[in-house]
C-alpha cells in the first residue's frame, strides 16, 4: 500500500471521482490570522523553521507532548536543533491532524514525496533550506500556489487598514485580502476595555458617554472597515450569553467600567449581550457576515502563560450551563425585528454540535433568498481533524441541507496551511463517496458534483459577496 499518493484518503472510486470535481477549485480563505504586511512585503524565507515552526501553536503543543524542553520550541535554540525535534515529533504523531497536513505541505510546497522519519530530519533540513535559498518561496507564491482567491484576515477595529490599502493599490497582488472586524476589547471582560474605549474615542472624535455613544462609535469603525473592502466580522466568546437587559442598565455598566470598578460575571454577561446584539444589527445594516467562535478556555498553564502570553498552546475546550436556552434567545432577540446577519458560528467543543446546528434551524427563515444564513461552521481549532470534519458534516446533514455548507477555512497564521483545504476537500469527498458505497445517495454526477464543488469553493464565494 502506498501513503501520500493522489488516492491519498479516497477510500473507493466515488471519492476518487468526487475528488476530481474539486482538487483543482481555487480556495476561499474566508478566515485565517495571516499578516497583510508579510502579503504586501512579500519578502522570501530563509529558513524552514520561520516558515513552517513560527509561531504555530499546534506544532508546540504536540512537541511539548513528546518531552521537548521549552527552549527547543519557544526559546532562543539552535534551529537546526528546533526542526530537528519537530520532525522526530511528527514523525510518532500517527492519527494526528499534523501528520497528514505535514506531509501534504512538504509534497505540494517542496516536491518532496517521502515518508518523514526521525532519520531523515537532517536531510530534509538542508533540502527545505536550500528550496527557500532560491528565493522562489514567499508569501505571494505560496498564495498563487494554492490559487487562493480570497483571504478574510483578522483585524482589530482601530487598526488603520495601511497594508490593505497597500495591497489593493498594488496591480501586482491578484489575491482579494480583506480586513475581518474583531472587537475583542469592545466587551468589558477584556483586559484592554478602559484602553480600548479611550482610544476609540479619539479614533472616531467621538465623546463616549453612555451605550449609545460607544455603539455610534463603533458603527463609525464598521464604516471605515466596509470602505476598505471588508466583508466579515468576527469574535470569540468563552461562552455564548444572553441577557435581558435595559440600556440603562447598560450605561451603568459602562460608568462601572470606565471608572475602573470590577464588573461582575452578571454585568460582564449583560454586557456581552447588549453590545454584541448591537453589533449584530450594524452587522445586518452593512451586510457583513457575522463569525462566532466560541467555547475555549484559554491560557490554563499561568506560568508559561505569563511567559509566553497568549496563543502559545495553553488552551482548552470549554463548556457553558444553558447554552440552547442562551443562544435561542439570542438569535431570537435579532430575529424579532428581522435583524438577523448572515452568521456563522464555530462550537469548539464538539459536543455541542447538534445543539448548535438544531438551534440553528430555527431561524433561517429569511425574504431575501439566502440560503442557510445561519451556517454551522467547520471544525475549528480543535475539531480541523478528520473525526472532526465528519462530525460536523453529519450534523450539518442531519438538521439542515449539507449542500449549502460554506466549508473549510484555515484558521491560521502560516502560508504553508492553505493544504488543510485539499485535506478537507479528500474527507468530502471519501465521506460523500462513502455515502454512494452505501447506496444512501444516489451516484449521478448531476447531483453530486455540484454537492462537493459548492462545498469546496462556490457556498463560500456566494455567502460573503457584499
Amino acid at each position: 500500500m502506498t501513503f501520500n499518493d493522489d488516492n491519498f484518503m479516497l477510500k473507493n472510486d466515488a471519492a476518487k471521482v468526487l475528488y476530481s470535481y474539486v482538487k483543482d477549485l481555487p480556495i476561499y480563505d474566508f478566515h485565517c490570522h495571516l499578516d497583510p504586511q508579510a502579503i504586501y512585503e512579500d519578502k522570501s524565507y530563509t529558513n524552514i523553521v520561520d516558515l513552517w515552526l513560527d509561531g504555530d501553536h499546534y506544532k508546540w503543543r504536540l512537541m511539548r507532548a513528546n518531552g521537548v524542553p521549552e527552549a527547543l520550541i519557544t526559546g532562543e535554540a539552535d534551529k537546526k536543533e528546533k526542526f530537528r525535534v519537530w520532525i522526530e515529533t511528527v514523525s510518532r504523531a500517527f492519527g494526528n491532524p499534523l501528520y497528514h497536513w505535514s506531509h501534504l505541505e512538504l509534497k505540494a510546497i517542496f516536491g518532496i514525496d517521502e515518508v518523514i522519519k526521525a532519520e531523515n530530519w537532517e536531510s530534509l533540513y538542508e533540502r527545505l533550506n536550500a528550496t527557500l535559498a532560491t528565493g522562489t518561496i514567499s508569501p505571494r507564491s505560496l498564495l498563487e500556489l494554492s490559487d487562493v482567491r480570497f483571504v478574510g484576515t483578522t483585524d482589530h477595529p482601530l487598526d488603520a487598514l495601511d497594508w490593505h490599502e497597500k495591497i489593493t493599490a498594488d496591480p501586482t497582488i491578484d489575491v482579494v485580502v480583506a480586513p475581518t472586524f474583531r472587537p475583542d476589547e469592545a466587551f468589558v471582560s477584556h483586559v484592554n476595555f478602559n484602553g480600548f474605549t479611550k482610544r476609540l474615542s479619539e479614533v472616531t472624535g467621538k465623546t463616549i458617554q453612555n451605550f449609545s455613544d460607544f455603539v455610534a462609535a463603533m458603527e463609525d469603525r464598521i464604516q471605515y472597515f466596509v470602505a476598505h473592502g471588508c466583508q466579515a466580522s468576527d469574535i470569540s466568546f468563552g461562552a455564548v450569553q444572553y441577557q435581558d437587559v435595559t440600556e440603562a442598565e447598560l450605561d451603568q455598566i459602562l460608568d462601572k467600567a470606565l471608572a475602573g470598578d470590577s464588573v461582575s460575571d452578571y454585568e460582564a454577561s449583560a454586557w456581552q449581550s447588549g453590545i454584541f446584539l448591537a453589533l449584530c444589527r450594524l452587522y445586518q445594516k452593512y451586510n457583513l457576515v457575522t463569525q462566532v467562535h466560541f467555547g475555549a478556555v484559554r491560557n490554563s498553564h499561568s506560568r508559561l502563560y505569563s511567559q509566553l502570553g497568549a496563543d502559545s498552546g495553553f488552551d482548552s475546550m470549554g463548556d457553558q450551563v444553558a447554552l440552547a436556552d442562551h443562544l435561542n434567545r439570542f438569535l431570537d432577540a435579532l430575529a424579532k425585528d428581522d435583524q438577523l446577519p448572515k452568521m456563522v458560528w464555530y462550537p469548539l467543543n464538539p459536543v455541542y454540535n447538534a445543539v448548535v446546528a438544531n438551534t440553528l434551524a430555527n431561524f433561517q427563515a429569511n425574504q431575501a433568498g439566502i440560503k442557510s444564513q445561519l451556517q454551522f461552521g467547520a471544525g475549528w481549532w480543535f475539531n480541523d481533524t478528520k473525526l472532526g470534519m465528519i462530525d460536523q458534516m453529519n450534523h450539518y446533514a442531519d438538521q439542515g441541507l449539507l449542500a449549502n455548507f460554506i466549508g473549510m477555512l484555515t484558521d491560521s497564521r502560516s502560508f504553508m496551511s492553505f493544504q488543510r483545504h485539499d485535506y478537507f476537500r479528500r474527507i468530502l469527498a471519501s465521506h460523500i463517496g462513502q455515502w454512494v458505497a452505501d447506496e444512501e445517495v444516489p451516484d449521478e454526477e448531476s447531483l453530486l458534483r455540484p454537492l462537493v464543488e459548492g462545498i469546496a469553493y462556490a457556498n463560500a464565494e456566494a455567502f460573503f459577496k457584499p
